[in-house]
């Protein structure tokens, strides 16, 4: 995302941020072209984005927001290939100690054409509705906030969170989603490719597809059910918490575990299962993509379909469970409405110099006697 506003904010971005804000107004309509590119970047707050059948941004706020547009040629080569997850070391109310070391993502390809660019610079809470013909989304936060991300279908999308959450609604793209300290929450959407990952928190997933998948934590515990998985790496690893995975359709799954008592399995249809030492093996209606699941510290809980209906793991995962509903019911209180009594604020550009203008008469220059005369 650093990428992104350094290569589209050449001198043109430079003279723009260098004048005073004008246009102020509670919400905003911006005009974007056919296959838009998007970069929100806020100081704090809760930000709801939600994609829309018309050809406009329209933002929202109860904070202050100013954003710039950028035309195509501005863009053009500059649009980044990779960006750099954030390093971010967190401590518990405990004194444990989460260390989550930075990490190079490499983004999807966007169609080709002309694309433009929005950035939007900001805090407070807002809601930003995006055409549908978007193409790319980065989102940062940089310091306590939460992100919800509703409807995208775009080619390629980063959300980066210091302290907060992030909520995936209904999304069909490839990309990444990071959180410091907080959780991650992804339902109803189908990924190409998809990285998620936390130092501290919760990461949970419900009725999910993915082509290609990999879901990290240092200090949480990962909750996956109803997930169906096609050719491609799918990996589900928590360094200290416990890894709760329930597989929709064929799969392979590999667990490995602190020990192989501190893997439970519980599946109802066609199955075969296999143990040794600390791993075990499910192989799930004949076998498909394969799937690892690690914990070395923690628990792993395979299943098949939803955790609700297989009551025997309750025990084994209760409070994950717990924290996942918590999580989930804070997410969904969310206020949808409008925020109200903010400014969006559009940085203009200064219009360019008259040829053969003649230069400003300065008027002559008082000469004052020093304060000591006579």
């Amino acid at each position: 995302m650093k990428a992104f506003a350094r290569g589209a904010a050449t001198a043109t971005l430079a003279v723009a941020l260098a004048l005073a804000a004008a246009a102020s107004a509670r919400a905003a309509a911006i005009a974007v072209g056919p296959s838009p590119v998007v970069s929100v970047q806020m100081r704090y707050g809760y930000l709801r984005i939600v994609t829309w059948n018309r050809p406009v941004v329209e933002v929202e706020t109860g904070g202050r927001i100013r954003w710039q547009h950028f035309d195509a040629a501005s863009v053009r080569g500059h649009i980044p290939r990779t960006i750099t997850l954030w390093a971010q070391h967190v401590n518990d109310a405990r004194g444990g100690s989460y260390d989550l070391p930075a990490e190079q993502f490499v983004l999807p390809e966007i169609p080709p054409g002309n694309h433009d660019a929005l950035v939007i610079r900001g805090g407070g809470p807002t809601v930003i509705h995006l055409p549908a013909s978007t193409q790319m989304l980065a989102v940062r936060i940089a310091g306590r906030g939460i992100v919800r991300i509703e409807g995208y279908r775009g080619a390629a999308f980063a959300a980066l969170v210091h302290q907060g959450g992030i909520a995936l609604e209904g999304v069909r793209s490839s990309g990444v989603a990071q959180v410091g300290r907080g959780p991650i929450l992804a339902e109803n959407s189908t990924f190409g490719r998809l990285r998620l990952r936390n130092a501290l928190g919760n990461i949970y997933l419900r009725t999910v597809t993915a082509r290609q998948i990999d879901v990290g934590s240092v200090g949480g515990s990962i909750l996956a059910e109803n997930m169906r998985f096609r050719t491609g790496l799918a990996r589900f690893q928590s360094q200290r918490g416990n890894v709760v995975l329930g597989v929709s359709g064929a799969a392979q799954v590999d667990a490995q575990a602190r020990a192989a008592r501190a893997i439970a399995m519980s599946f109802r249809g066609a199955h075969q299962l296999s143990r040794s030492g600390r791993g075990a093996r499910a192989v799930i209606g004949g076998g498909g993509p394969v799937v690892t699941a690690f914990s070395p510290r923690g628990r792993v809980v395979l299943f098949d379909g939803s955790i609700s209906s297989h009551p025997r793991l309750s025990q084994h995962a209760p409070a994950i469970a717990r924290a996942f509903r918590r999580a989930r019911a804070r997410l969904s209180a969310l206020p949808k409405r409008a925020p109200r009594g903010g400014a969006v604020r559009v940085f203009r550009r200064p219009p360019p110099p008259r040829r053969n203008a003649m230069p400003r008469r300065m008027p002559p220059r008082r000469h004052r006697p020093p304060r000591n005369f006579g």
